[in-house]
């Protein structure tokens, strides 16, 4: 595998792609480490790839399904506007989400995280070290290390 993806045709601002990658790693890690909850995984997964152009990949399918179950119940900001009682309610279903999704949509996540590892910036600099060649060591010099 590639250290990096190649960009996909459309993207005008590789810079900008590039942090959305980076993002899209990064939201797949906070959902594994439970600082992000599924639902909010899914929806902000989904609005990265469309930026990224890389919705149709099977992890994306995941998080759609997620996604199209779950687009009308109340998650993030918007809870403060809900009435207790209509959120009680709610949660039942997204809760019920959870467990029918939670398992996939780990694995999904952990997929992303490895396939987007490099746009951590350690990995981008060894990255450029494998594609800068060396040059030999001459006669009189010690080998690179």
């Amino acid at each position: 595998m590639s250290m990096e993806f190649e960009v996909p045709p459309g993207i005008g601002n590789v810079d900008q792609w590039r942090t959305h990658c980076r993002r899209i790693r990064a939201r797949a890690e906070d959902f594994l480490a439970d600082r992000l909850s599924l639902v909010e995984t899914a929806r902000e997964l989904l609005r990265l790839a469309y930026w990224a152009k890389v919705g149709g990949d099977p992890e994306f399918q995941v998080f759609r399904a997620i996604d199209t179950e779950t687009r009308f119940l109340p998650v993030g900001e918007v809870r403060k506007y809900w009435a207790p009682e209509a959120l009680e309610r709610e949660d039942v279903q997204i809760r019920a989400t959870e467990a029918t999704w939670s398992e996939r949509a780990r694995y999904a996540a952990e997929r992303l995280v490895e396939r987007y590892q490099w746009t951590l910036p350690r990995n981008r600099r060894l990255a450029t070290r494998r594609e800068t060649p060396r040059p030999a060591a001459g006669p009189d010099q010690a080998p690179h290390s």
